[in-house]
């Protein structure tokens, strides 16, 4: 919901109206930065079908606001971010190059406001295909990768990562789409500290 307030002032008033009102005016105004904005935590829930033929499983992030308070948000902190793309520097040297052709791949938070990753693309051949996961700057994360077939139970692959190296893992895919995303313990938002985590799918040789 957004708020908008008009800042001015009314013309027929006398003197010391005018001035009591303009500096109230002036004060509210000033609080519109402190209180309008508001963060959103990402989950990634089951797979979720669309009604058109043919098409493959979507995933909706659900959104959930985050209380506006008067403190500067967490991502606004400059010794986090610093610490950050430290850590996401480090993400990239766990994971590797990238090979090509790669089927998914993805990063994000561990946690703060804006937590969790996710991805789903389609399997074109089905095949042997290698997951490979790791996170930097926590005790620990779990990646789930997985397909969702009608008529068949739903048992995505999931991954326990130590944030001290990558793990990989080699499934078979089926063709059709599959997801990969961020387990994320419970809802709501986490302190943010910086820390990163992220996936990647690849076709095994």
């Amino acid at each position: 919901m957004a708020v908008v307030l008009i800042c001015g002032r009314a013309h027929h008033e006398n003197v010391g109206t005018k001035d009591r009102r303009h500096r109230l005016t002036i004060a509210l105004c000033l609080l519109i930065p402190l209180t309008g904005t508001a963060g959103c935590a990402y989950e990634y829930p089951e797979t979720q079908r669309t009604p058109t033929a043919g098409s493959g499983p979507v995933y909706t992030p659900t959104v959930g606001p985050v209380p506006a308070t008067g403190v500067p948000k967490p991502y606004s902190n400059p010794q986090v971010l610093a610490r950050e793309a430290k850590n996401y520097a480090e993400l990239d040297r766990l994971l590797g190059a990238l090979p090509e052709p790669f089927l998914l791949s993805d990063v994000g938070p561990l946690d703060g406001p804006l937590r969790g990753f996710g991805s789903t693309e389609k399997v074109s051949a089905a095949g042997q295909y290698t997951v490979t996961a790791a996170c930097v700057g926590a005790s620990g994360a779990k990646v789930a990768v997985g397909q969702d077939h009608p008529g068949a139970p739903f048992r995505p692959a999931e991954l326990s990562l130590d944030c001290a190296g990558a793990t990989s893992q080699v499934i078979a895919l089926q063709q059709g789409y599959v997801f990969a995303h961020l387990v994320l313990p419970g809802p709501g938002d986490t302190p943010w500290t910086g820390a990163v985590g992220g996936v990647r799918v690849t076709r095994t040789s």
